[in-house]
């Protein structure tokens, strides 16, 4: 009777590890990436392009995302969501960290008549909350009586021009991801409200635009992200981790740029090839795949740049951030998923090309495992 209860709680176990693997990654049997994206909207950036993309279909998502590290040392991180996995699913995630190290995050989830989109330009509101902007100038507004006493009203004024690779849009057949940069670089000032007290902050900042239609992870492993600062320059960096049936290889991203324009350009392997070195040890779990927090990039004509991730400014499970139930959790870990997230306060490190100027500077590393 034991060896039979064990047969059948084991045969259970499997059965649900699979149906977990199948849930999250979905079927192998899709269309590979192609080695030749969409290229047709021009260099050109227009306003409607940071308006709403999605038309809420099923597993189509979209979301607007800031970051700004003010002149006092303290990092502010926001994200407007909208989803469409498992029904209509909306919210706000609000990061704040402190130049002491401590981190306060909050997510609110609001209902579909709290929403609304713009079509024709960035003009998302959550309630009391709003992200309205026209590419050069953006206001964002996150009201401290949703999340406990702490906020922010801030006014994001451009520096660069709006980038995204090519037409922004990587596609694996029907299915895609599709990122915008609308502003890569820009002044920050406004008010931060932390307890209920406000003050008055500056600072740099960044806001780019993401939707798909399908989950992250039936295309990617994961990625690596950075932007950053070095002098007159901005630097956006990123390598996107192809999941194998999807094709197994990468698409390195990289973007350099100050007030007169690009400096760099660089989209796929077109002269543009990336390093990874000093694996993770520290906060991951001795199971998980390797992660690596210094990355490094060369070009053809000879640029190179290395990031090096520093202090962790965060790091989380997402199945426990997103708030699945510890059986559903325990399902997946059993099928070797454990999804993790981590963002380093990052030194950077340009030379130019040729070789002769080395420039130090600073920026925000991410880290995506969604595997």
């Amino acid at each position: 009777m034991d060896s039979f209860f064990t047969r059948f709680l084991l045969t259970l176990v499997t059965m649900f590890s699979f149906s977990c693997n199948r849930l999250y990654f979905g079927s192998p049997s899709v269309q590979k990436f192609s080695l030749i994206q969409p290229n047709s909207l021009g260099p050109v950036v227009s306003t409607w392009e940071d308006g709403l993309r999605t038309s809420g279909q099923n597993k189509e998502f979209e979301w607007w995302y800031f970051d700004a590290k003010l002149d006092n040392g303290d990092i502010l991180v926001a994200y407007f969501y909208k989803v469409h996995f498992i029904g209509d699913q909306y919210f706000i995630g609000f990061n704040y960290t402190d130049n002491n190290g401590q981190e306060f995050f909050k997510m609110k989830y609001f209902k579909s008549k709290e929403v609304s989109f713009s079509a024709d330009s960035c003009n998302v509101t959550f309630g009391n909350n709003y992200f309205r902007g026209n590419l050069q100038t953006y206001e964002i507004n996150l009201d401290p009586n949703d999340f406990d006493g702490t906020g922010f009203n801030i006014k994001l004024e451009s520096t660069l021009k709006p980038y995204r690779p090519q037409d922004g849009i990587i596609k694996a057949g029907t299915d895609y991801f599709a990122w915008l940069a609308a502003v890569p670089n820009g002044n920050v000032d406004g008010i931060v409200t932390i307890d209920n007290k406000p003050k008055k902050v500056t600072g740099s900042g960044y806001h780019d635009h993401n939707w798909g239609n399908t989950a992250l992870q039936n295309l990617f492993d994961g990625w690596v992200w950075f932007r950053g600062n070095v002098k007159d320059k901005t630097i956006v960096a990123a390598v996107l981790y192809i999941t194998d049936y999807r094709g197994g290889y990468d698409i390195p991203i990289l973007y350099i740029a100050n007030k007169d324009g690009a400096i760099v350009n660089r989209f796929g392997e077109d002269g543009l090839f990336s390093k990874k070195s000093d694996r993770i040890t520290d906060i991951y779990s001795e199971k998980n795949e390797p992660l690596f927090k210094t990355m490094e990039m060369i070009t053809e004509d000879g640029y190179r740049l290395k990031i090096e991730g520093e202090n962790v400014l965060e790091n989380i499970t997402i199945f426990k951030r997103m708030g699945l139930p510890f059986p559903i959790r325990y399902g997946m870990s059993l099928s070797k998923i454990d999804p993790y997230y981590s963002r380093y306060n990052s030194k950077l490190t340009l030379i130019d090309k040729e070789g002769n100027k080395t420039e130090e500077g600073f920026g925000v590393y991410e880290i995506m495992d969604l595997r």
